[in-house]
C-alpha cells in the first residue's frame, strides 16, 4: 500500500513537470514567432526600395549607402544615445550594439509614445519581477491604462509605511482610499501615473500652490487603481470646488467613480467646520523636514517656501490670516456641514461644473 501511495505521488509530480515544461516550450515557441515576425522586423532595402524608380536594386544600394553617410549624422546618434541614457537608463553599450538606422528607427518610434507611460511600464516590469504586481498574468493587459493602474495598486502598496506621517487619510475600507498629500513626495507617489500638475517630477510649484491654498484629497480605488482629486479653496477671494481625472482634465464630481457616501465625505472634510490647509496640518517636525526636502529643487521653490514659512513677519500674517478664517467659520451657521445621520441624494450632493477650459484653475501671477 505504501509502495503504491508513494508511486501515485511520483506521478503526479511526473505529470505536473511535463506540464510546466509544455507550457514553458509554448511560451519559448510564441516568443521566438514574435521575433521573426515581419510585422516586428523591418527591412531597410524594401523601404528604401520605394524612393528608387523601377525598384531597382543597385539604385537603392547606392541610396542606403550614400544615406548612412550623411554629414552630422555621428553627432546626431551620439545625442540619441545620451538623451535615452537620460530618459529610460539604457546602457549605451547595449546601444551601440545597433545599426545607425535600428537606432534611428527606434528612437523615432519612442518618441511617438508618451515618455511617462514608457517609464511607467519599466517600473512595472522591475515591480512585478518583486512580485508586488497582484495581477502577473500580462495576457490579460491590454492597453498602458491597465498597467497604470496596477502600476499605481503596488506603488500605493509598498510606499503606504513609509509615508504615513506626510498625509492625512481621510477614509479607507476595502476597496477606497481617500488621502490628502501633506508633503511633496506623498503627492508624487500617491498620485502616481496620473498627469495631475500637482505631481509633477522636479517641479513642486503647483503643489505647493494647491497645499498652502486649500484641501487637496486624492481618491483612489485600491482594486482598479482609479483615482481622482478634488480641491476646495479656503480662500474668499478666489473660490473653487473642482474634481480631476487622472488625465488632469477638470470633470463634474458626477462624472466620478465616486459614491455618494465618498463625496458626502469630501464634501465635510472640504468645508467642514475649521477645515484646514494641507500645508497647515502638517506638524512642526514634518515642515521642517518639508522645507529641507524642498531645498533639493532650483530657482522659483525658494521665494514660494521662505515668504510663508522662514520670514517671520509672513509666518505671523499667516497665522493671522488663519484666525481671520477661523472667526468667519464660527460666524457660519452649523449646518453648513453635512449631518453624518442626513442622507443626500444625488441631486441634493453639489455638482461642480467647469465652465473653463484652463487646464489649472489656480492664478500664477
Amino acid at each position: 500500500m505504501g509502495f503504491l501511495f508513494l508511486q501515485k505521488i511520483c506521478l503526479y509530480f511526473y505529470n505536473i513537470g511535463n506540464e510546466y515544461k509544455s507550457h514553458k516550450q509554448d511560451i519559448m515557441s510564441r516568443i521566438k514567432q514574435i521575433k521573426t515576425s515581419s510585422e516586428n522586423n523591418i527591412n531597410l532595402f524594401k523601404l528604401f526600395s520605394f524612393l528608387v524608380p523601377g525598384n531597382k536594386d543597385k539604385y537603392t544600394e547606392t541610396l542606403l549607402r550614400i544615406v548612412k553617410k550623411t554629414p552630422g549624422m555621428d553627432g546626431h546618434l551620439k545625442e540619441i544615445k545620451e538623451r535615452l541614457y537620460s530618459e529610460f537608463e539604457i546602457n549605451p553599450n547595449s546601444l551601440n550594439e545597433l545599426e545607425t538606422f535600428e537606432l534611428l528607427f527606434f528612437y523615432r518610434i519612442l518618441d511617438m509614445f508618451n515618455i511617462s507611460d514608457l517609464k511607467s511600464f519599466k517600473k512595472f516590469c522591475e515591480l512585478n519581477e518583486r512580485g508586488l504586481i497582484k495581477q502577473n498574468d500580462l495576457s490579460r493587459y491590454s492597453s498602458f491604462d491597465d498597467i497604470l493602474n496596477s502600476l499605481s495598486i503596488a506603488e500605493m502598496i509598498s510606499d503606504h509605511k513609509e509615508l504615513e506621517k506626510q498625509v492625512k487619510i481621510v477614509f479607507e475600507d476595502d476597496e477606497w482610499l481617500l488621502i490628502r498629500p501633506l508633503t511633496y513626495l506623498s503627492s508624487k507617489k500617491y498620485g502616481s501615473n496620473t498627469k495631475w500638475c500637482t505631481t509633477t517630477e522636479n517641479n513642486p510649484e503647483y503643489f505647493l500652490k494647491y497645499s498652502k491654498k486649500g484641501v487637496l484629497i486624492y481618491c483612489i480605488n485600491k482594486k482598479t487603481g482609479y483615482k481622482v482629486a478634488s480641491f476646495y479653496s479656503l480662500d474668499k477671494n478666489d473660490p473653487e470646488f473642482s474634481f480631476w481625472n487622472q488625465k488632469d482634465s477638470r470633470i463634474d464630481s458626477l462624472d466620478t467613480e465616486l459614491t455618494d457616501e465618498l463625496r458626502k465625505i469630501i464634501y465635510n472634510e472640504s468645508k467642514g467646520k475649521g477645515s484646514k490647509t494641507n500645508r497647515f496640518l502638517l506638524s512642526d517636525d514634518e515642515r521642517i523636514k518639508e522645507d529641507e526636502y524642498m531645498k533639493r529643487y532650483e530657482h522659483g521653490i525658494k521665494q514660494l517656501v521662505e515668504p510663508i514659512m522662514e520670514q517671520p513677519e509672513s509666518r505671523i500674517d499667516y497665522i493671522r490670516r488663519a484666525a481671520e478664517r477661523a472667526a468667519e467659520e464660527l460666524a457660519q451657521p452649523e449646518d453648513e456641514v453635512v449631518s453624518e445621520n442626513y442622507f443626500l441624494t444625488r441631486t441634493e450632493l453639489p455638482v461642480y461644473v467647469s465652465g473653463s477650459t484652463e487646464n489649472y484653475p489656480i492664478n500664477r501671477a
